[in-house]
């Protein structure tokens, strides 16, 4: 059975968004708490155990499975999302629960990664950046879609409910892979060559400067809900309303970020600090303002969307002949960087109070900058579309 590209490029938008969907349950930790009979400290690790497994594995788990057949990959990922998940419905036990959510998370780098790479192989020429802009769409959807409808069958229905729909998306796409993704050949057959990419200067400076933007922007933007209700006292119903516009408006910026990548990459990777660290400072200075806050916090939301094509652009640039290797790397820095944010961020809001986040943030956008400047502008690496 032949498939065009574009057909095949929407099923992997589609895989990419259900195996998003364990992001999700963020919004239910109360009711992780309540049937695990846990606390909330621990229902809160229990969430993130997600991520902090793609920040480590992205690392060496794509290169791992980039030799193999792509359709058995990417089956047998999503089979191991599936059986984990449907344990967790009927699993009682927190540990339990913990193995097969670290279990699948050990596996979702090498899935998005060769997922990454292959829409990058099936684009026609001149499409490369627009076909990859869509897989970083559906991770962005997945999040943003699910989380509104794990919260509310959540809260209503309760913890299974919520994972049941998380195993439904993930059986669906399962289905998709199974029986419309054709056989494509894998690539890599050495694991030591791609590997070795990992030390030179450009990809250790650049992986630094690049991984202060998610550190940054997470800082803001885990606890910018905080700062709605106690600084510009925006509460429950409309706070919602407001994260969800949000959420919508971030997927635009990840549109928008891959057209500025493919009209001046450069421009985009440099510019792009500078208006974030501004847009920080005018939070700071504004703060007691609705409105000023609340379009600040739109054009945030923009920001936020584009950063997932430029940290994915900057590695794939350091690292071009090893795109499952890149595109894992990508991964680590996004999820690594997001971890360590909502970390330090916890800590500025607890010590210094949450106006603290915008001064965190900012300093970290601008030791961004200048570290990108400098191997884009001195040291001169090679941008991929450059």
């Amino acid at each position: 059975m032949k498939i065009d590209s574009k057909s095949l490029l929407y099923i992997l938008m589609m895989a990419t968004l259900g195996i998003n969907t364990p992001l999700s349950i963020v919004g239910i930790i109360s009711q992780i708490s309540t049937h695990f009979h846990t606390s909330i400290a621990i229902s809160g690790l229990y969430v993130s155990s997600f991520t902090f497994t793609i920040a480590v594995c992205g690392l060496f788990i794509p290169i791992l499975f980039s030799k193999f057949e792509r359709k058995i990959t990417f089956v047998s990922i999503l089979s191991v999302f599936a059986i984990s998940n449907l344990v967790i419905v009927f699993s009682n036990s927190l540990s339990v629960s913990l193995f097969f959510r670290v279990l699948s998370a050990a596996f979702y780098p090498a899935f998005i990664s060769i997922a990454l790479t292959v829409c990058e192989e099936i684009a026609p020429e001149g499409e490369k950046q627009d076909y990859i802009t869509k897989i970083l769409l559906g991770i962005s959807v997945g999040s943003i879609v699910g989380l509104p409808i794990t919260t509310a069958l959540g809260t209503v229905f309760g913890y299974q409910i919520a994972m049941l729909w998380i195993f439904a998306i993930n059986f669906l796409t399962l289905t998709l892979i199974l029986v419309f993704f054709p056989k494509i050949p894998g690539k890599s057959k050495r694991f030591d060559a791609p590997l070795s990419s990992l030390k030179s200067v450009e990809f250790v400076l650049a992986s630094l400067g690049i991984v202060m933007m998610p550190i940054g922007a997470s800082i803001v933007y885990n606890y910018m809900p905080y700062f709605l209700q106690t600084v510009s006292h925006i509460y429950t119903y409309n706070l919602s309303i407001l994260l969800f516009v949000y959420g919508i408006i971030s997927i635009c910026g990840t549109w928008i970020g891959g057209k500025l990548i493919l009209y001046k990459d450069k421009a985009t990777l440099l510019i792009f600090q500078l208006v974030c660290g501004l847009v920080f400072s005018l939070f700071y200075l504004f703060a007691q303002y609705l409105i000023p806050v609340l379009m600040l916090f739109m054009i945030f939301g923009v920001l936020d969307g584009m950063g997932y094509n430029l940290i994915q652009y900057v590695e794939a640039s350091v690292l071009p002949n090893s795109p499952e290797l890149a595109n894992g790397v990508f991964l680590s820095i996004l999820n690594g960087g997001i971890a360590m944010g909502t970390a330090i961020g916890g800590f500025l809001v607890t010590d210094f109070g949450v106006m603290s986040i915008f001064v965190g943030g900012f300093a970290f956008l601008m030791v961004a900058f200048l570290m990108l400047y400098y191997v884009i502008e001195i040291m001169k690496i090679n941008l991929k579309y450059g």
